[in-house]
């Protein structure tokens, strides 16, 4: 049962990736504790799977540019809220501008 949670988890929507990292751990700790082991690896990109689709160049940035099985979830956790909060930077800081051009 708590592989199928394992496999079935997703983010949900408006969740916060500390949010969403907490209710991973909380499986993969249960898991841990009946003897089952899930590699660094598979945890990093089960992660990195179920992101939004917006996410998708950070997805494939991190797939090539770091090591993913010695990559500590912290650091992933740093990475990709580093890049939520970018996202919504840029988001609130187009919103309600407009871009004129001049045409000679």
């Amino acid at each position: 049962m708590l592989k199928r949670q394992y496999e079935m988890f997703a983010i949900e929507d408006h969740e916060s990736i500390q949010s969403m990292v907490s209710h991973l751990q909380v499986i993969l700790n249960s898991l841990r504790s009946l003897g089952s082991t899930v590699s660094q690896y598979e945890i990093n990109v089960k992660i990195l799977r179920i992101l939004p689709d917006n996410w998708r160049a950070q997805e494939i940035a991190l797939r090539t540019s770091k090591d993913l099985e010695a990559m500590p979830l912290e650091e992933l956790v740093g990475i990709l809220t580093i890049y939520k909060q970018v996202i919504q930077n840029d988001a609130g800081s187009t919103k309600g501008k407009s871009l004129g051009l001049k045409s000679s």
